[in-house]
């Protein structure tokens, strides 16, 4: 794996499930809230080239599946992120909505790494957000991200909840995808093997 690695409203919009699907990192342990805000600038959110995941059979992609309950592995996508953390506080990420222009709708189910997982101050680091759709057409689309983030988070029992309430969400897009390849390990998609890790690169102006 890369060392960066990783339900809505309206006609085309899911809200993203916040339970922690993934093994929060030992270091992101239960946090209270601090007495005070902390304020910071926003991180920078770039949307990399979507592509269709393929079946839970080929390697790597069981363990994908297994602890990212509801994916669906006939309709499951992996949009890959580069988040970039401009602040000097450590920050994290608890919310991920997907929201598009036209027919299809994605309903996030996971991110690799984890919610909540901690992002150095000056860190750069690859997310993929891996999503299930209302159908697998290989189609063009106008795609959206808002990103919920703040200094300070809460995992008892589990969960991600933010406790650093006063930043507004980063929305990134919208980005045209003209098409969503099955994922592979090199780029342009689909060269290389099939993969539930597709590296990041930018979708083409």
């Amino acid at each position: 794996m890369d060392e960066l690695e990783p339900q809505k409203s309206g006609v085309s919009r899911r809200t993203v499930t916040k339970a922690m699907a993934w093994a929060v990192p030992a270091i992101a342990i239960a946090a209270p809230a601090p007495a005070f805000a902390i304020s910071g600038s926003p991180p920078d959110v770039v949307i990399g080239q979507a592509c269709k995941l393929p079946g839970a059979s080929n390697q790597g992609c069981g363990d994908v599946y297994a602890n990212c309950p509801g994916l669906d592995t006939d309709k499951a996508y992996a949009f890959p992120i580069l988040i970039t953390n401009t602040d000097d506080q450590t920050i994290y990420i608890t919310d991920i909505d997907i929201t598009t222009a036209g027919d299809l709708d994605f309903d996030v189910r996971c991110i690799s790494p984890a919610f909540c997982s901690p992002i150095a101050g000056g860190a750069t680091i690859k997310i993929l957000v891996y999503a299930n759709s209302n159908n697998s057409a290989n189609t063009e689309e106008d795609v959206t991200l808002s990103v919920t983030w703040g200094h300070s988070v809460d995992t008892t029992g589990g969960t991600c909840t933010l406790t650093d309430n006063d930043h507004t969400p980063v929305v990134a897009g919208p980005v045209h995808v003209d098409a969503f390849p099955p994922c592979s390990s090199r780029i342009p998609f689909p060269v290389g093997a099939p993969t539930c890790d597709p590296p990041f690169y930018q979708i083409p102006a």
